[in-house]
């Protein structure tokens, strides 16, 4: 009987062994995925502060865009009143060649610096 028993103590000991060990395997794989998922997690905001970044300067230059059309549409209406340098009168889309687009208005630059 005590080597029947002896062989179970064996027996368990094995299995908690294996079981042991797939335990430390289990946790290396979480502690991977975790240090993975904190990876991305900086990656994305990286990322994300790289478009913020790019929006505020897509909306700086549609801002400016739009300054320099009305400055155009400006000197235009200033040289059309005149009556313009050549024989004939000349309509504002012979001198414009692109339009506004319509649509939502950029918003304001607001640049944030962190220091």
């Amino acid at each position: 009987r005590s080597a029947r028993l002896e062989k179970e103590v064996a027996m368990l000991r094995e299995k908690i062994h294996h079981l042991d060990d797939m335990l430390k395997s289990q946790q290396r794989k979480v502690r991977q995925m975790i240090e993975q998922l904190q990876n991305s997690k900086t990656v994305i905001q990286a990322k994300d502060a790289v478009i913020q970044e790019l929006k505020e300067r897509v909306a700086y230059l549609e801002a400016e865009n739009l300054e320099m059309h009305d400055r155009i549409e400006h000197l235009i209406e200033k040289q059309v009143s005149r009556g313009g340098h050549s024989s004939r009168a000349r309509s504002k889309s012979e001198y414009v060649s692109s339009k506004r687009l319509t649509g939502p208005k950029p918003l304001p630059l607001i640049r944030v610096v962190e220091t």
